[in-house]
């Protein structure tokens, strides 16, 4: 598991240089530090929007993996975004090129609205450098991310000027819409209790009272423990004997209760909901899990998926844990390792979470590195994904019809599917 590490607040005048090098130390590092070394690839890549001009195609996948549904694959105009009608969904994509990081800011995202296909390039303006979890997220029709000073929060479309939220970097989700919890440290550095939280509107308005956290919650992974909320409570990486483990703890009440087979240093989450919490046990060190659990938070239930044969365990990836399941809780998408596992690629999938039977089905044209993001549309219909080619695919659940696209993706530090504005 992750390790505590001092970090400085954005803005207060540290070498931005600095904070990165210092941020990295950290043992999850790897996933941050892949993810962010491959942007500079992206860079090259960018020329595919040229390209996409003249007719140029992801190539086509050799052979079909194992167990794949059945899919037609509709390959449209060669524009560089990629169209997908009545998703109402535009994808936010961070960062672009060299991630240098300045007083002024970092890299610009890649916005591709999936109604027009058009693809464009917009800065986040004054995101800070670091290795943050999370770092940028979706609340609503906002982004919140790690700002210059503090957590900011912009429309989800980089169009506009932010609002600092708070002058702490360090957030979590939260289980009322349009909400995030602001979280601080004795002194602002990661790790010093005592820690507290308050809810925060991403509107605007007074935030709600500071609650303190149980020490054991205290600067385990970067928002100091706190995963997110949910409707029973806060999700929190607890330090269990040795190790660390996962528990649920509603603010002012008992000590944190453990979820199930979530008690030892074997298990990480893979994805979270204000209902649902998706997480590995029996982990091994470098990363893969054999059993994926899903539970409950509501009912209690838990639903388990072994690994699919043949693979070397689902990957957990501390950096993407927002977007894997998917609108109304119906399906979730994770990545398991192929072997040899040294090779660090995985398929993609689809892991149905609801119903009287449920199964975890591989998704068409899916093989990818760890490090490569996943997300659903707005409306949970198509799962956004690496293609062939390093390219922007989308999968249609429902239908098993598959569009491609000359969009580069996926291996960023965050990509997020955000509703388009009305109209």
């Amino acid at each position: 598991m992750r390790t505590a590490q001092a970090s400085r607040l954005p803005g207060d005048g540290t070498d931005p240089e600095a904070v990165i090098r210092q941020a990295r130390r950290r043992q999850r590092r790897r996933y941050l530090v892949a993810g962010v070394a491959v942007v500079a690839v992206l860079a090259a890549a960018a020329a595919v929007l040229t390209a996409a001009g003249s007719g140029s195609r992801p190539r086509r996948p050799v052979g079909r993996p194992a167990r794949a549904a059945p899919a037609h694959v509709i390959r449209p105009a060669p524009v560089p975004g990629l169209i997908l009608g009545g998703a109402a969904t535009a994808v936010v994509m961070w960062p672009v090129g060299y991630p240098l990081f300045t007083s002024a800011g970092g890299p610009p995202a890649y916005v591709d609205d999936l109604t027009t296909g058009h693809l464009s390039r917009r800065q986040v303006p004054g995101i800070a450098g670091g290795d943050y979890q999370p770092y940028l997220i979706r609340a609503g029709r906002w982004l919140v991310y790690v700002g210059a000073g503090g957590t900011a929060v912009i429309p989800a479309d980089l169009v506009g000027k932010p609002r600092v939220l708070g002058t702490t970097p360090f957030f979590a989700p939260a289980a009322a819409p349009g909400h995030v919890w602001l979280v601080r440290y004795r002194g602002g550095m990661l790790g010093q209790a005592p820690v507290r939280v308050r809810p925060v509107a991403v509107t605007g308005g007074p935030p709600g009272p500071a609650v303190t956290l149980p020490a054991g919650a205290a600067g385990v992974i970067g928002a100091a423990g706190v995963i997110r909320g949910t409707d029973a409570g806060l999700l929190l990486e607890v330090r269990h004997g040795g190790g660390f483990g996962l528990a649920l703890w509603a603010p002012g009440g008992s000590a944190p209760a453990n979820l199930p087979h979530a008690y030892a240093s074997g298990a990480s989450v893979l994805a979270a909901t204000s209902l649902l919490v998706a997480y590995g046990t029996g982990c091994s060190s470098d990363g893969p899990c054999p059993m994926l659990r899903v539970f409950n938070v509501v009912t209690g239930r838990l639903v388990s998926f072994p690994a699919p044969p043949g693979t070397a365990g689902w990957v957990p990836n501390p950096f993407d844990v927002f977007s894997k399941i998917s609108p109304g809780n119906q399906m979730m998408a994770a990545y398991a390792a192929t072997r040899p596992q040294r090779k660090g690629q995985g398929r993609l999938y689809l892991i149905r979470l609801t119903g009287p039977s449920r199964w975890a089905r591989v998704v068409p044209s899916s093989a990818a590195p760890f490090y490569a993001r996943a997300a659903w549309s707005a409306k949970g219909s198509w799962l956004l994904y690496q293609g062939p080619g390093g390219h922007l695919w989308s999968y249609q659940v429902t239908t098993g019809n598959i569009h491609t696209s000359s969009t580069p993706c996926c291996q960023y530090t965050v990509m997020v599917a955000v509703p388009n504005r009305p109209g």
